[in-house]
């Protein structure tokens, strides 16, 4: 019927249920609806709670006015479980917040996701950061599932168990406890996700902080995510990263963060994702002299070559390139999928790149062409894989069809002798410069080596195949 409150009629339960997914500011405005919604949002089984929306500007108020929600919501109904926790509280710094995140712990919390303060202290002219450290009773959760936290501080327990632990996000945590020993008790972890806090000193007085080591043989899931900010100097601090994980499928490195990466034979590893040029200092590339550095790297691809999909970097292609100088890149047998971003400076060292793929079937490029090119470039070498093995290639690069461009599209329909699909997915093009027609002839006058090939043009308005 017209006017009617058809949703204040649904269950209690179903009602929590929805303002569960709202995040909690908006679901506390429901209150003022009417009589029956006035405490309705103390019973949502999850807090979604941001500091910086709270309603007061002084400092001081914020902090009272957060800890007096918590302390209203756990009071509410204390015997109620919050399922899910998300605090943040990065330009706050409150007294009294490890506690009550420790009381929402003891509450059966599954999916905890807290972003602590990043205050300091100054004195004398230096900055002393304040850290939140998280309660003991963390590392000893028998409900929890996900873990998220950032800038968090962890503390030595002794003991850790998290059985039913499987997601952890550790973004620039202040680590005063080992990761392997927090991993050790997380006996069905399946992804990890770190970024490491470059500015944290504490380990230049602790040697044994100075290597993070990533030993699980639960992981199906590493990550190393870009650091917050970005940075344009090295950490006073030297770390390695060691990655010991037998079962682990997907491995994204997506910054230098670590001044060493060792990784031990990785026999599961399904795909690697790497935005790294295997060393920290910005906008240097390693000394190939450095015989350490080329044996850290020849060991590192080595642990990596039997994976089956590789996605690479310009930056990473670029180092790969710089290592071929000084030593040799392995045999990936069992890659057959392969994605990689070239400069055209850099399309020199393709057929040799490829030439370490022997049973490549499916090979994505993306070509960057600088504004002046080598018109003395050629792809001439070729490697078995493009002879054999090939069936898909997709290029991604700018369509324009003056003399010493297009190099790479050339060379694989000259080449490929059982290509079956080359798609040209145009990264530049604008219609007024070339024509439609004009793209559909100059693509069907290419020479193909395999008479079976069929060429997929996403440039124009309509996908074009031609065979």
């Amino acid at each position: 019927m017209s006017g009617m409150d058809r949703i204040s009629e649904l269950p209690e339960c179903l009602l929590t249920q929805i303002l569960s997914y709202l995040p909690t500011n908006q679901s506390v405005q429901t209150s003022v609806l009417s009589k029956r919604w006035e405490n309705l949002y103390l019973s949502v089984p999850g807090l979604d709670l941001n500091c910086s929306v709270l309603p007061n500007y002084d400092a001081d108020e914020v902090i009272l006015s957060f800890l007096s929600f918590i302390d209203k919501l756990l009071e509410f109904s204390p015997e109620s479980v919050l399922f899910k926790v998300k605090v943040q509280c990065r330009d706050t710094m409150i007294d009294g917040f490890r506690d009550r995140i420790g009381m929402m712990i003891d509450r059966g919390t599954q999916h905890l996701d807290v972003v602590s303060s990043t205050h300091c202290l100054e004195d004398d002219n230096f900055h002393y950061p304040i850290v939140d450290m998280m309660p003991m009773n963390l590392y000893t959760s028998k409900t929890l599932v996900y873990l998220k936290l950032s800038s968090s501080g962890l503390m030595d327990p002794g003991f850790v168990s998290m059985p039913c632990l499987k997601f952890m996000h550790l973004e620039e945590v202040k680590w005063r406890v080992h990761l392997e020993k927090l991993l050790s008790g997380c006996p069905v972890l399946e992804e990890l996700t770190l970024s490491r806090d470059m500015d944290d000193d504490y380990a230049i007085g602790n040697e044994e902080f100075m290597v993070m080591r990533v030993r699980s043989q639960s992981l199906k899931r590493f990550s190393v995510l870009p650091l917050r900010q970005a940075r344009d100097y090295h950490s006073r601090v030297e770390c390695t990263l060691e990655i010991d994980a037998p079962g682990l499928e997907h491995m994204s490195l997506g910054e230098d963060q670590f001044d060493r990466i060792v990784v031990k034979k990785l026999p599961s590893l399904l795909v690697v994702e790497l935005d790294i040029k295997f060393f920290v200092k910005v906008g240097v590339l390693f000394n190939t002299w450095d015989v350490s550095k080329s044996n850290e790297i020849r060991d590192f691809l080595n642990g990596i070559s039997s994976v089956g999909h590789m996605i690479i970097s310009g930056m990473t292609v670029h180092a790969f390139e710089h290592y071929s100088k000084a030593g040799i890149i392995p045999k990936f047998n069992n890659l057959s999928r392969l994605q990689a971003v070239f400069h055209g400076k850099l399309l020199q060292f393709l057929p040799a790149f490829l030439e370490c793929c022997p049973n490549l079937k499916h090979l994505i490029l993306k070509v960057l062409y600088p504004e002046e090119m080598d018109e003395g470039l050629e792809l001439t070498d070729v490697p078995r894989c493009v002879s054999t093995t090939l069936e898909c290639v997709e290029i991604q690069e700018k369509l324009q069809w003056e003399e010493g461009k297009m190099k790479a599209t050339s060379y694989f329909l000259g080449n490929s002798a059982v290509l079956k699909k080359l798609i040209l997915s145009p990264t530049a093009y604008d219609p007024r410069d070339v024509l439609e027609s004009e793209i559909w002839e100059k693509v069907n006058k290419l020479t193909k080596r395999s008479t079976g090939c069929e060429i997929i043009i996403r440039a124009m308005k309509e996908e074009v195949v031609i065979i």
